[in-house]
C-alpha cells in the first residue's frame, strides 16, 4: 500500500506554493471515525441544540469535555454568553435526531419518535437527550479560540450512561459499531 503525503506548508524555498486543498484536507479529516453527539444549552422556548462530531474528553481530575463549534454557528453565539451546556452522545438509533439537530427536517418526528430533552435536577438551562448512549451536563471553564472555531471546555458536573451502541460517522456518512456492550 503506497500513501501519497502532501505538506499542509510549503517548505522554505523559492518555488512557489502549492494551494491548499480544502476539500482533500476535509476528506482526510474524514478518515478519523467519531462519535455523533448533539451539544445543547438552554431550556423550553430558549432551548438551542445543535449536531456535532468534534467532542471529546479533556480531562478525569477535574472531568473535563471540550467541544469545537465555528464561528459562523448560531451556537457559539450562545456558548460565548452561557455559563452551562449539555452534551448528548447518540445512540445507532438516534441518527435521525444528528439530521434534525443538523438542520434537516425529518418526516419520522411527526410520531412519537421525537427528540425528548430531559432537564437536569439542579442545572436549570440544561437538558440531555433521552434514549442517549452518554449524557454530560457541563459547566464552561475556558474558551480557546482555534482557527474558525472556538473550543469549549466544561467541567462536568453530571454525567449518566446507558447501554446503547453508539452512532459512528466516517467518511461523511453514518456507521454503528457491532459489539457487546460491557
Amino acid at each position: 500500500m503506497q500513501a501519497t503525503v502532501r505538506q499542509a506548508t510549503a517548505p522554505e524555498s523559492d518555488a512557489p506554493a502549492a494551494p491548499f486543498d480544502e476539500r482533500r484536507f476535509r476528506s482526510a479529516l474524514g478518515r478519523f471515525a467519531t462519535g455523533v453527539v448533539v451539544i445543547s444549552t438552554g431550556s423550553g422556548e430558549s432551548l438551542h441544540a445543535m449536531t456535532a462530531n468534534a467532542f471529546m474528553s479533556g480531562s478525569l481530575r477535574p472531568p473535563l469535555i471540550v467541544v469545537s463549534v465555528g464561528h459562523r454557528a448560531r451556537m457559539h453565539e450562545r456558548l460565548m454568553t452561557d455559563e452551562l451546556f449539555g452534551v448528548s452522545v447518540l445512540s445507532e438509533a438516534q441518527e435521525p435526531h444528528s439530521r434534525h439537530f443538523a438542520g434537516e427536517a425529518q418526516s419520522c418526528f411527526a410520531s412519537s419518535l421525537a427528540p425528548r430533552f430531559a432537564a437536569v435536577d439542579g442545572l436549570p438551562g440544561v437538558v440531555l437527550l433521552e434514549h442517549a448512549a452518554a449524557r454530560f451536563a457541563a459547566r464552561i471553564v475556558d474558551r480557546h479560540p482555534c482557527g474558525d472555531h472556538t473550543l469549549f471546555v466544561g467541567q462536568v458536573l453530571v454525567f449518566s450512561l446507558d447501554e446503547h451502541a453508539p452512532l459512528i460517522f466516517f467518511g461523511g456518512r453514518y456507521a454503528s459499531v457491532a459489539c457487546a456492550m460491557t
